[in-house]
């Protein structure tokens, strides 16, 4: 949440002997978060005295779990292609594809709507009159 330089002076900071409350006041980071900066930093191999580098202060964020995506490339690619290869493809319910490649019937449908599928139109099944 806090840049990188932010997060090393509050570390440095509570090195020196800082209290939270100041280092609050001087950074904007809340003494909680403030203490788990030095505490992961020592955790990542820092000790008071030596460079604080950093790779002792960095952010996690892009290291957290989350949700894992349903919708890979992949997955969505090969929808495209279940519906494109034939007729029948083109004749499956959203919840027959989305059974067939784990995801639900609404992940199925924002899919083919990127890819500007829709409903046929009425037109297309009309037949002309012979006359």
């Amino acid at each position: 949440m806090f840049d990188i330089a932010t997060r090393a002076q509050a570390g440095l900071l509570k090195a020196l002997g800082e209290t939270l409350a100041i280092i609050q006041q001087q950074t904007g980071i809340t003494q909680r978060q403030a203490w788990n900066i030095h505490k992961e930093a020592q955790n990542r191999g820092w000790s008071p005295g030596t460079p604080l580098l950093d790779k002792h202060v960095k952010d996690n964020l892009k290291d957290r779990s989350g949700r894992k995506r349903m919708i890979t490339p992949t997955v969505e690619q090969a929808v495209v292609d279940a519906v494109t290869k034939d007729q029948y493809g083109r004749e499956k319910t959203l919840v027959e594809l989305g059974s067939q490649f784990n995801i639900s019937s609404q992940s199925v449908l924002r899919i083919l709507h990127k890819h500007n599928f829709g409903k046929p139109s009425q037109q297309e099944n009309l037949v002309s009159p012979e006359i």
